[in-house]
């Protein structure tokens, strides 16, 4: 009896392992895949969220939607046949033909061309709003939502459509001008060259102007200069009874000179007289004689260096003041002369041209938009979302466990 309560026993405990493992085995069981299921659900989600509906999304933009964009192109020089910088390419052919680039004018114009003011003067040309706001399709096209009429924010969608590279290699500009219309690119292309072009011809005139005005400006205060020398001179010469000072000072000494060989002659006679005959009745004629040219002499002497005011010595430094003040009015105003002839012949020497190198093309075919390029680009940059997002929320999770 106690045998058969034993096994009985040992059933029931059997019986009761067996439904333990099975429900552990079947809790082990549902629990992962109630986990797997959650994970994919949520995973899923994300995944649709950031990539596949963008680049769903995308996918009918750029196929059905998107309006085609053309690129019209041109490129162009600045050059001045006074720089003589060293360049290669296309440069080294134009310095050769006597000419080279501006560099440092192409980044002017190149400034101008992307300006407000390059815009405004090219509305008065063209409707080039009307061309971005007409056409297009919604979100391409300027203000397409009705969101945003000013003019600066026209300007900033504007400066978007317009593109000029500089190759610092060979000097030459790329000018490309985005739009939704071939015809219309090519106009807004040729009108900012036509720009381009009216701001070198107002540099040249500027510089032109300035450079031979400071020149004229010279030459007039030279002139000025040179009138009232020789006015001073003038008067000096009236009052004074003087006209080449140097000259006439030049003939005093000559003639106190002539006076002087008289005297010695005249002192020579009358040695001999008296040595042969003294009482030769000649000797009182070659004294009153000798008396004179002594008295001639001391005037002369007088007029040239003594004290009164009208000599010549005491004329010598007002008239040589005013000669030299003369003289170098007179140089002052050759230099100016020369220097205008040479400010015209510099101005007219560093003209400015931008020579255009190739016309604004016409495109036949939309370059942008990069239709497949931007629908790939979609996909990966949400899959690139979605492993960011997935690795903070995993992260999250086991900072939170």
């Amino acid at each position: 009896m106690s045998e058969q309560k034993v096994d009985t026993e040992n059933t029931q405990v059997s019986e009761e392992v067996k439904k333990a493992a099975a429900a552990k085995a079947a809790y082990s069981a549902d629990t992962p895949q109630k986990g797997k299921k959650f994970r994919v659900k949520k995973f899923g989600k994300l995944f649709w969220v950031t990539a596949i509906i963008p680049t769903a999304c995308s996918l009918v933009y750029f196929s059905a939607w998107a309006s085609d964009r053309y690129v019209s192109e041109s490129s162009f020089v600045v050059r001045s046949p006074s720089n003589q910088a060293s360049v290669s390419g296309l440069g080294a052919l134009l310095q050769n033909a006597g000419f080279s680039r501006a560099q440092d004018d192409t980044y002017t114009v190149r400034e101008y061309m992307g300006s407000r003011s390059a815009l405004t003067a090219l509305e008065k040309a063209l409707p080039v709003r009307s061309f971005y706001e007409n056409k297009g399709d919604i979100f391409s096209r300027f203000n397409g939502f009705g969101l945003w009429n000013a003019n600066e924010a026209f300007y900033q969608y504007y400066k978007g459509k317009v593109n000029i590279a500089f190759d610092p290699v060979s000097g030459i500009s790329t000018l490309s001008v985005e739009s939704f219309d071939a015809a219309e690119s090519q106009q807004i292309n040729a009108a900012l060259l036509s720009r381009g072009e009216e701001l070198i011809n107002k540099l040249n005139a500027r510089a032109r102007k300035d450079t031979i005005a400071q020149a004229e400006q010279n030459v007039t205060v030279a002139e000025e200069r040179v009138k009232t020398a020789a006015e001073d001179m003038a008067v000096y010469r009236t009052k004074n009874g003087i006209f080449d000072l140097k000259t006439q000072s030049e003939a005093q000494m000559g003639l106190v000179s002539k006076l002087q060989d008289e005297l010695i002659v005249i002192q020579t006679q009358l040695d001999q007289v008296r040595a042969v005959t003294p009482e030769n009745p000649q000797l009182s004629g070659l004294q009153a004689r000798e008396k004179s040219l002594k008295r001639e002499i001391k005037q002369q002497m007088q007029m040239i260096s003594g004290g009164g005011d009208n000599s010549i010595t005491a004329q010598a430094a007002a008239y040589q003041r005013l000669f030299l003040e003369n003289e170098l009015a007179e140089k002052q105003l050759a230099a100016a002369i020369a220097s205008l002839e040479s400010a015209k012949a510099e101005a007219d020497r560093k003209q400015l041209y931008l020579e255009v190198v190739s016309q604004p093309s016409r495109p036949d075919m939309a370059l942008k938009p990069h239709r497949l390029y931007n629908i790939i680009a979609t996909f990966f940059i949400g899959l690139m979302v979605y492993g960011i997002i997935s690795l903070l929320t995993a992260s999250v999770r086991e900072h939170k466990n």
